[in-house]
């Protein structure tokens, strides 16, 4: 009977062990939501703005000296050898173009070092090119006087050990838009994860 007993213990300290380290692979090593007015130091911009009633970080925008052009996330104590996914959701306000002489592009960059995203493609869509009518659109959001469309696309990227120094990284973040006035972005819900 105690032998019985023994090896119950020992499969349920084992399934507890495994529970617990699992659910701490799935607990972010730093995450940032914007609740406030200003976002924390690990940003090199502070502003927030609100988009359907949710602080978000930005607005940002390389052609209109009102907005910031980009933001850079710097990420400190890494474990060595560690790799890291971050995740976030990108917020496109406006209308962004895919393609043509008015393509915009969206990148992430470690800082002195290699590029890790380039996107070219956006969910921006809008029927007849007509700003008043967007397709499968999240919602609108108030940008000076006008009304604009937004989307919202969860993105992930993950970041190998060989760019990281000194258990840091820093990442910049920045749009090459066409648009002064009626193109945006902005970051939500940045999750860091250590692999």
């Amino acid at each position: 009977m105690n032998k019985i007993l023994y090896l119950f213990a020992i499969s349920t300290f084992s399934l507890l062990l495994c529970a617990s380290s699992a659910s701490a692979e799935n607990c972010p090593f730093k995450s940032f939501s914007f609740e406030k007015k200003k976002a924390s130091s690990d940003w090199s911009a502070k502003k927030t703005y609100v988009v359907s009633g949710n602080r978000t970080l930005g607005l940002f925008n390389n052609r209109n000296k009102r907005y910031p052009s980009q933001t850079v996330l710097t990420i400190k104590d890494i474990p060595k050898n560690s790799s890291i996914t971050v995740k976030f959701d990108m917020l496109y306000i406006g209308s962004w173009d895919s393609e043509g002489k008015l393509a915009d592009r969206f990148t992430i960059t470690v800082g002195g070092g290699p590029e890790i995203m380039n996107i070219t493609k956006f969910p921006c869509l809008l029927e007849d090119g007509d700003d008043t009518k967007p397709v499968n659109n999240t919602g609108f959001v108030k940008v000076g006087e006008r009304d604009r469309a937004y989307w919202v696309t969860p993105l992930s990227f993950t970041v190998e050990p060989s760019v990281i120094t000194n258990s840091e990284l820093k990442l910049e973040f920045k749009g090459y838009l066409t648009g002064r006035k009626t193109e945006f972005w902005a970051l939500d819900n940045v999750e860091i994860f250590i692999n």
